[in-house]
């Protein structure tokens, strides 16, 4: 779908696949699970509300107090999903795939904060989100995580597959008069 507007136009929106999304829960005040997730993760988990970090391994979003999607390359999904259930074993947590229920549509350019603001309720101004902010929200009817890995500006969301072109089709009809890029995924 998401079929190109304008070629040149400045927004560039691109559905990224081959991810591995996987939902991951456990207590945020329990140092042991925090130091084994850290550890398999390669990065610590955000325990702030509302905030996303990114490694060389994944990109972990904060969705709940105890509740985090883990985004990562399909390839390293399963070494991964190891390396936290071997962690994990006798702690309160729960790991599950959720990679075929959802999918991650990223969004660049300068008008891409005015295009989101157009379905999302969120206060999308850079004062109020910024790079490493993320939260869950809807983009016109759908439930989506929305978050800003950094300052290009960049954004991306979290999507229903189920929703998925529901989205694109909104996404066009927001686009028409900045024009709609859009790209091949990246690797």
């Amino acid at each position: 779908m998401l079929e190109t507007v304008d070629r040149s136009g400045p927004l560039a929106v691109f559905w990224r696949e081959r991810l591995s999304i996987i939902s991951l829960r456990g207590h945020s005040e329990d140092a042991a699970f925090l130091e084994v997730a850290q550890a398999a993760l390669g990065l610590a988990v955000p325990t702030v509300p509302c905030r996303t970090v990114e490694g060389a391994r994944a990109r972990i979003v904060w969705a709940g107090p105890d509740d985090w999607f883990v985004i990562q390359p399909a390839a390293r999904a399963d070494a991964l999903e190891r390396r936290l259930r071997e962690g994990l074993v006798g702690l309160h947590a729960a790991i599950t795939d959720v990679s075929s229920g959802y999918a991650v549509l990223s969004l660049s350019g300068s008008p891409a904060r005015d295009v989101l603001a157009q379905g999302c309720p969120l206060d999308l101004h850079p004062r109020a989100f910024g790079p490493g902010c993320a939260s869950g929200t809807h983009f016109f009817k759908a439930s989506v995580w929305l978050w800003q890995p950094d300052a290009a500006p960049v954004f991306e969301m979290l999507v229903r597959r189920s929703f998925r072109g529901y989205v694109a089709q909104m996404l066009e009809r927001s686009t028409r008069e900045c024009g709609l890029h859009t790209e091949s995924p990246r690797p």
